[in-house]
């Protein structure tokens, strides 16, 4: 087919900046080189277990895996470029909630526990840099809560968020503002003092796998 507009080079090449602008959504990185290997150990890892008892899900090295209780081979369920982590199984087993930066920030994710169906809980970047930790389901499987700190390594505070997504809703009095240094300008810095986190329930759920797995 002969096209009857002729492209001039400076306007071809705008047009393909203007075409990887489009495509630059969540992380704009390019993979530098794919590493494989096989353990059957990990360390600094979150893990959690199905309701039915039939399922555990992990992260490792910022990904999801989930494999049998009775033990056997891991299967990664989501991963890339992104990191996930600190899943959890809704109160029914037909959702996992976890951390991940997929956005190009730190924000509260769900998927069903084959990896599909992933969709944002929370969403933005903040202020200055934006962190979650340890979400975790209500008991009506409505709700999520997640620690949130807006200003980087600093005072984490309990906030609760409807699965379908929206600003949230602090847990008690929100944390007072950081002190600023006079005459310095940028985002506050962290506090210096207090809890580094507030932990509004901490569930620490062991699973004995005699068997070996792989990743």
């Amino acid at each position: 087919m002969a096209l009857g507009a002729a492209v001039l080079p400076g306007q071809a090449q705008q047009e393909s900046k203007d075409d990887n602008k489009k495509k630059e959504e969540g992380l704009p990185l390019a993979v530098a080189e794919t590493l494989r290997f096989t353990t059957d150990e990990g360390t600094w890892m979150s893990l959690d277990l199905s309701p039915d008892g039939q399922t555990i899900v992990f992260d490792l090295l910022g990904d999801l895996y989930t494999m049998p209780a009775s033990g056997g081979k891991a299967k990664r369920i989501i991963g890339g470029l992104s990191f996930e982590a600190q899943p959890k199984f809704s109160p029914d087993g037909q959702w996992i909630v976890f951390t991940s930066d997929r956005s190009g920030a730190e924000n509260v994710w769900m998927a069903k526990p084959d990896g599909s169906g992933i969709k944002a809980v929370t969403k933005g970047r903040g202020a200055a840099m934006l962190m979650y930790l340890s979400p975790a389901w209500t008991a009506d499987g409505e709700y999520v809560i997640a620690a949130k700190s807006e200003r980087g390594i600093g005072t984490y505070h309990p906030y609760l968020y409807h699965k379908d997504g929206g600003t949230g809703v602090s847990i008690g009095p929100p944390p007072p503002p950081p002190p600023r240094t006079p005459g310095v300008d940028g985002p506050p810095r962290p506090l210096n003092s207090g809890p580094v986190c507030e932990c509004v329930a901490l569930i620490v759920t062991c699973a004995a796998v005699r068997s070996g797995w792989a990743v």
